[in-house]
Order: C-alpha cells, then sequence, then structure tokens
C-alpha cells in the first residue's frame, strides 16, 4: 500500500525483476480486498496514505497503514500475512504501534537500499512458511 506513483513504479519494476508478483493501492478498502482475494506471501505497507475527508478535502497525514493493520488483525482470513510497514516514519511510537497491531517487520525509507528491503521481504517470507506452513 503506497501513494506515491513514482516509488510504486520503481518498486514494481525492482520487484518484478527478482521473481514477484506485485499488486499496489492507495485505498485502505481495496489494499483489504487484494489482501483477502489474492493472499501475498507479504504486505509492504506504507503508514501515511492521503485519504478524502467528508467535506472532499484531502487530509494529507492520513495515517491508513494504522487502520490496515488493525483491521487485518481482526480479519481471520488474513491476520497471518505477514506485513512489513515501509514508511518515512521513524520514531519508536511508530514502531512500537506498528508491532503491537501485528507488523511483522519495519523499514525506513529515507536511504534504505533495494537489496535490504528484499532481503527483509525474503526473510519474512520464509519465516512465515515455516510457521505456517500449511499455505
Amino acid at each position: 500500500m503506497e501513494d506515491e506513483r513514482l516509488l510504486v513504479d520503481m518498486w514494481h519494476k525492482y520487484f518484478i525483476q527478482h521473481g514477484y508478483d506485485f499488486l499496489s493501492t492507495k485505498d485502505i478498502s481495496e489494499a483489504l480486498a487484494l489482501t483477502e482475494f489474492e493472499r501475498p506471501d507479504l504486505v509492504l505497507l506504507d503508514i501515511i496514505i492521503p485519504k478524502e475527508k467528508a467535506d472532499g478535502s484531502m487530509d494529507l497525514m492520513a495515517a491508513q497503514g494504522y487502520d490496515y493493520l488493525a483491521a487485518k488483525k481482526k480479519n481471520p482470513k488474513i491476520k497471518n500475512i505477514p506485513v512489513i510497514v515501509f514508511t518515512n516514519l521513524d520514531t519508536e511510537e511508530d514502531r512500537k504501534k506498528s508491532t503491537d497491531l501485528g507488523a511483522a517487520g519495519y523499514l525506513f525509507k529515507n536511504g534504505v537500499e533495494p537489496k535490504d528491503v528484499l532481503a527483509v521481504i525474503d526473510e519474512s517470507i520464509r519465516q512465515n512458511r515455516v510457521s505456517q506452513p500449511s499455505k
């Protein structure tokens, strides 16, 4: 779940080149539906996703990623799919909140190398397959 088109395009190309399928949305409802329908091996999630307010204006700092984590945690069909939070928020409070809501990992976007993101994703998928062998 990512709202910045340039980042979506960059990561899409990178993941496809490394043998991964890639789905993207910037809408929490669609993200939850995609997660339930597609049953991905992992979700890479931004926290700050702009959201339209009731008056039609945009809340550019909406923390929809936390809403996604909370909803996913309550859904027995998808609660065991690992989520790596991938965000520009880098406080201990943000990390704790993400972990408390069930995130399997947390990456700070600023300065991270694509190969390091891929390594974290690979390890999370591997760990989940070991702990959830029926998948």
